[in-house]
């Protein structure tokens, strides 16, 4: 990921600035974005997160995208990006989640992980080493969420992103161009075995979600919601938007274009537009709107509302629905 070379003067350094440790807004990716560093495939982003408080750091437009549904869900607490995966034995980071919340570890949940060493080691995988290095690699995870419903203690969810066409292509399987390709083909597919291994053990779900899994008309929404919303709340913004929220069900009958029912209640309540649609996109951000985002949300259109539903409720168009089907 890195173009500058990776020594291991520079590793320690990683590993004494906190790199892969840390939660909320105090957690440091392993693999950040700075000048030395390139996306893995397309763009890389920094993303803020109003509702953790810190910049994700993103290698792709996918993990991006992914990134941006977790955020819109109320129940996704956390959101650790570029999640270390150690070599070798460390706690599990599961019954560290339950031990800070004080609730009780469920049995049979390892008190550790035996490492990436030794896990490729039983699945007879070869472990890559850091180039010139005898210092074994250390894989990430591209997300690990923090999932907490209400009356349920709080669990992980592990998320590992691929591109679609880099997985099966358009005719399942694609044949690769070339000898270099079929390699890197091969270290993807060794990767994502010894990753789904590594959780497994640990007793925490993990998802491969692709570039399919995406919903692009709520994804595109999504996005629409987070480029305006209010980026950092304050508690007179709370009490601003509850007002909002009130406002918004009282004209909830309403027919006509998105902006007009905007004007309206930005009269309601005595304050400007402007600040009006900055509450919209943040409720829809949070979910505490009934509107329907797998249908085009805009200002010019109609609201395509839907059922009133809890702020947990996982939506038909996200992702995370495969955690409602294993539960």
């Amino acid at each position: 990921m890195h173009r500058a070379a990776i020594t291991e003067v520079r590793l320690l350094n990683w590993l004494k600035a906190g790199r892969g440790q840390g939660v909320g807004r105090d957690y440091q990716p392993f693999l950040q974005i700075t000048r030395q560093d390139h996306a893995s495939l397309g763009q890389s982003h920094l993303l803020f997160d109003p509702f953790i408080g810190r910049q994700h750091h993103l290698l792709s437009n996918l993990e991006r995208a992914t990134c941006v549904v977790g955020m819109s869900h109320p129940f996704v607490t956390d959101i650790r990006e570029q999640y270390p995966l150690w070599p070798h034995p460390h706690a599990n980071p599961l019954i560290e989640l339950l031990t800070h919340h004080g609730c009780a570890v469920p049995d049979g949940i390892p008190e550790e992980s035996e490492g990436t060493v030794a896990i490729a080691a039983a699945q007879k995988l070869r472990h890559a080493r850091f180039v010139g290095l005898s210092i074994p690699y250390v894989y990430t995870t591209d997300q690990l969420l923090t999932v907490h419903f209400p009356g349920r203690p709080p669990s992980l969810v592990a998320i590992a992103n691929k591109y679609w066409a880099d997985l099966r292509g358009s005719k399942a399987p694609r044949r690769p161009a070339n000898a270099r390709h079929a390699k890197a083909r091969r270290k993807r597919f060794l990767k994502l075995r010894l990753e789904r291994a590594y959780w497994a053990r640990l007793g925490i779900p993990w998802m491969l979600v692709t570039d399919r899994n995406i919903h692009p008309q709520a994804h595109r929404n999504l996005e629409w919601a987070l480029s305006g919303a209010i980026q950092r709340v304050r508690d007179e913004d709370v009490v601003l938007l509850k007002r909002f929220l009130w406002a918004w069900h009282c004209a909830t009958g309403a027919q006509g274009r998105c902006i007009d029912q905007m004007n309206a209640i930005a009269t309601a309540l005595q304050i400007n537009t402007e600040t009006t649609i900055r509450l919209y996109k943040l409720a829809l951000m949070r979910a505490l709107l009934p509107v329907d985002l797998s249908r085009p949300v805009h200002l010019q259109l109609p609201t395509p509302k839907c059922a009133a539903h809890a702020p947990t409720a996982i939506p038909s168009w996200s992702f995370m629905r495969a955690l409602r089907r294993a539960s």
